[in-house]
C-alpha cells in the first residue's frame, strides 16, 4: 500500500525578500540523517528527490515534499516522516550546511557529475544570469513590498470597523470549545512552514494535501483586518500552553503573520479564506465580518475598493517579474544540463536510496 503525500513551501518570496523556514523541515533533535545537496541549477537535485519520495512512498511511507517557491514543480527537501530522513537542497538562496557533521548531517556533491572542462566557455554567461536573476528577484520584492504597505491600508480600515467586545467572546468561547478536554502543561513543540506562496506560476496552496484527513475544520473567513491572524495566534498560544504540537502556516505576503494552523492532538485544523488563497473550504464557517460595523464600512467602501485595486495590481505585477526570473532561471539551467553526466547522477540516486534501506533496517530492529 502507498503512504500518502503532503505538499509544503520551506521558504517563501514576501514583502520582506525571501523567507525561510527551512530549519523546521527536519529539526536536527528529530533527526536519523539529513544529506544536503550542493550542486548548480540543472544537476538533478530535484529529481533525484522526487525519485527518492517516490520510492519510498511505494514501500507505504508517508512522504513530505517541500517544494521550492521559485519554482513550485522543482523541489527543495524530501522528507521521509517515519524514518526522519530528509535530503535538502543545500544551495543558494536557502543554503545549508551540515550542523551536526557525521552525527546527523552529511553533504551530497552533484557538482561530482559536473563535466568540468565543458564550462570555460560558459563562465562568462553563468556569471552574467547570476547577477540578472539576483537583480530581478530584487526587483519582485520591491513591487511586494509596495502591495503590502498598500495592503495596511486596506486592513485599517476594517479593523477600524471591528466590534472587539463581539470578538472577544468569540475567541474565548472557540478557545473552550478546542481545548474542553485538555488542561495546561508543559510548553510543546512547533513547525513552521508555508502552505501558499508567491510563485512563477501565481499564487499555489498546497493546504489541500496537509488538513484532508483532520477531523474538525473551522474556517475563517475575511478581508484583512478582521482579527483573522489574531484568533490564529490565541488559538496557537493556547494549544501551546497545553502541551500540544501545532503545525503554523505563514501567510506569504507577510510571514510573521498566520494563515492556518493544525493540531494534530485534539484532530483540528483552523484555515484562513482569505484575499490571497481565494479558497473556499468546508468545515465550520466563521464570517469575520459579522464582528464589524457595517455602517463604518459602507462610509470606507471607496477606500477599501481602492486599496484593493492597487494591492491586486502591485502584487501581480510582482508575480510577473517572478516569473521572468524563471525563465532567467531556465536559460542557466541550460548551461548546465549539457555538462552533466547523467550516469552519475542515476548511481548516486540509487547510492541514496541504498543508504536509505540500511537506515530503514536498523530502524526496525531498534
Amino acid at each position: 500500500m502507498k503512504g500518502n503525500f503532503k505538499h509544503f513551501f520551506p521558504g517563501g518570496n514576501t514583502s520582506k525578500g525571501f523567507y525561510s523556514f527551512y530549519r523546521y523541515i527536519m529539526p536536527q533533535e528529530n533527526a536519523r540523517r539529513i544529506i544536503c545537496l550542493k550542486g548548480g541549477p540543472g544537476t538533478g537535485k530535484s529529481t533525484l528527490m522526487k525519485k527518492v519520495g517516490q520510492y519510498f512512498n511505494e514501500k507505504g511511507y508517508d512522504i513530505e515534499y517541500h517544494h521550492c517557491s521559485s519554482d513550485n514543480n522543482s523541489l527543495d527537501g524530501v522528507v521521509i516522516k517515519e524514518l526522519n530522513v530528509a535530503i535538502l537542497d543545500g544551495t543558494s538562496p536557502h543554503v545549508v550546511d551540515p550542523i551536526n557533521p557525521g552525527a546527523v548531517d552529511e553533504i551530497l556533491n552533484m557538482g561530482e557529475c559536473w563535466i568540468e572542462n565543458n564550462f570555460k566557455d560558459y563562465r562568462n554567461s553563468i556569471i552574467s544570469i547570476n547577477k540578472q536573476i539576483g537583480k530581478t528577484f530584487k526587483h519582485a520584492y520591491r513591487y511586494i513590498g509596495a502591495a503590502k504597505i498598500i495592503h495596511d491600508d486596506w486592513n485599517y480600515y476594517n479593523l477600524d470597523a471591528l466590534n472587539f467586545s463581539k470578538i472577544n467572546v468569540f475567541i474565548e468561547d472557540l478557545k473552550n470549545i478546542l481545548f474542553r478536554n485538555t488542561t495546561v502543561s508543559v510548553a510543546a513543540n512547533n513547525r513552521h512552514l508555508f502552505a501558499t506562496a508567491f510563485t512563477p506560476n501565481g499564487i499555489v496552496s498546497y493546504i489541500d494535501s496537509i488538513y484532508k484527513d483532520y477531523k474538525q475544520i473551522y474556517v475563517l473567513n475575511g478581508e484583512p483586518g478582521t482579527y483573522k491572524t489574531s484568533v490564529m495566534r490565541y488559538i496557537y498560544e493556547e494549544a501551546l500552553k497545553r502541551g500540544l504540537f501545532v503545525e503554523v502556516y505563514h501567510d506569504p505576503l507577510i510571514p510573521e503573520r498566520i494563515e492556518h494552523i493544525c493540531i494534530p492532538n485534539i484532530n483540528t485544523a483552523i484555515l484562513t479564506s482569505n484575499e490571497i488563497n481565494k479558497k473556499t473550504f468546508e468545515g465550520i464557517q466563521i464570517n469575520m465580518s459579522d464582528y464589524q460595523n457595517k455602517l463604518l464600512l459602507e462610509r470606507s467602501k471607496a477606500e477599501i475598493d481602492a486599496s484593493k485595486q492597487t494591492f491586486y495590481m502591485l502584487l501581480n505585477k510582482g508575480l510577473s517579474i517572478i516569473s521572468q526570473a524563471k525563465i532567467l532561471h531556465d536559460e542557466l539551467e541550460k548551461l548546465y544540463v549539457p555538462n552533466m553526466n547523467f550516469d552519475k547522477v542515476e548511481k548516486i540516486t540509487n547510492d541514496v536510496i541504498t543508504k536509505i534501506l540500511k537506515y530503514e533496517k536498523e530502524y526496525k530492529n531498534l
